[in-house]
């Protein structure tokens, strides 16, 4: 699920790599999207729908080993239930199912907070566990983390899946910036590109919310599809009977209620010094005329996402739960994770150098946006 979007696309390529023999089924919003997929990868097999087809997703989950929904979750909790209920179905047929669930760091972002501020607090997967799989319900992600995790509640989406949970081995990947070019068959770019563009011609500069102070986890997209593929290595491994005897165990279960792992290569990027170092790569590729970054509100960040150069910057903001508000509070809030699970069980970053990341993705955002206006 989500196989055709910026990290499903990645997960989906290093899958056919790693497992050309294992049957791969992908979820593809329509005809031409899986036309796509088929043409570059002959042996996956495309199912049309999306995330509103929830029977066929629970028909189709309900005949496979391992489901690895790389797609959004806000929002899509019914989607999330019919995941859950077709990998219930499995009971009975001797193999206990994986569902590898992707949610996002949000789940640690105190929008209370005024924006550019600094926080010494990094989040740690292993240390703060505890804290992480028991989030107030007022938290971002954390009504479909908990239907996940089986912690207390008295949600309907949560009752269903302590009554499944026992029968699936689940896992959450969580990150909070994730950037690069994917090998994506329909997003090769990240979904934050169109906002940041949007925002940067508006100000017609780089911008940092207040001081700039706030820090973000980063990870390229190739790293976080090799984060999927530990986990799923693991699962076919265990499903093709091997019992990994000559292995070391791990020091703490892969999977069940407290498979939470952060996704990070760096836990500490500031803004202010994220900003500094793009201003002269959109300068360089023309988008700006200057290297100034300009200090702004969060209410600023969210009208230019929403309407560009065309805002009244008298009206009130976006409502707080509309994704221009979203990802501008994103913009100015801290997100520091640590990424502790996942090293543990032997991934390490590949890529380092963001700035070398974004003097690539920029020129190919720009040739995106000229080859979408000549459609």
């Amino acid at each position: 699920m989500g196989g055709t979007g910026h990290i499903g696309g990645a997960v989906l390529d290093l899958l056919v790599q790693s497992w050309p023999d294992v049957e791969i089924q992908v979820l593809a919003r329509d005809e031409q999207k899986a036309a796509k997929v088929t043409a570059k990868y002959p042996q996956v097999q495309c199912v049309v729908g999306d995330f509103a087809s929830l029977e066929m997703i629970e028909v189709t989950c309900r005949g496979v080993d391992i489901v690895v929904n790389a797609g959004p979750d806000i929002t899509h909790d019914e989607t999330l239930k019919a995941v859950i209920r077709g990998l219930q179905g499995r009971e009975g047929s001797g193999v206990k199912p994986y569902y590898i669930h992707t949610s996002g760091a949000y789940l640690i972002c105190d929008l209370r907070e005024p924006g550019g501020v600094k926080s010494e607090k990094v989040w740690d997967d292993v240390e703060d566990n505890e804290q992480l799989v028991s989030m107030p319900d007022t938290a971002v992600h954390r009504v479909t983390d908990k239907s996940l995790h089986a912690s207390n509640s008295t949600k309907p989406i949560v009752k269903l899946v302590l009554s499944a949970a026992p029968h699936v081995n689940v896992a959450i990947m969580s990150p909070a910036g994730v950037t690069g070019i994917s090998p994506s068959v329909g997003h090769p770019l990240p979904i934050t590109m169109p906002a940041l563009f949007q925002c940067v011609r508006a100000f017609r500069s780089a911008f940092m919310i207040g001081e700039g102070a706030n820090a973000v986890g980063m990870i390229h997209v190739r790293d976080f599809a090799r984060m999927y593929m530990v986990l799923i290595d693991e699962a076919l491994t265990t499903l093709a009977g091997d019992n990994k005897a000559d292995s070391p165990p791990p020091p703490f279960p892969i999977w069940g209620e407290k498979a939470y792992y952060f996704a990070s290569a760096v836990d500490t990027l500031y803004r202010r010094d994220w900003f500094a170092g793009l201003a002269p790569l959109l300068q360089k590729h023309g988008v700006v005329s200057s290297r100034e970054v300009k200090s702004v509100t969060t209410a600023e960040v969210a009208r230019r996402v929403l309407f560009g150069d065309n805002y009244d910057p008298d009206a009130a903001a976006p409502p707080p739960d509309s994704w221009a508000t979203h990802i501008a509070h994103g913009m100015g809030a801290n997100l520091r994770i640590r990424a502790s699970r996942m090293r543990a069980l032997g991934w390490e970053p590949e890529y380092l150098s963001f700035m070398e990341t974004m003097d690539e993705l920029i020129p190919a955002y720009i040739q995106w946006e000229k080859e979408t206006a000549a459609k």
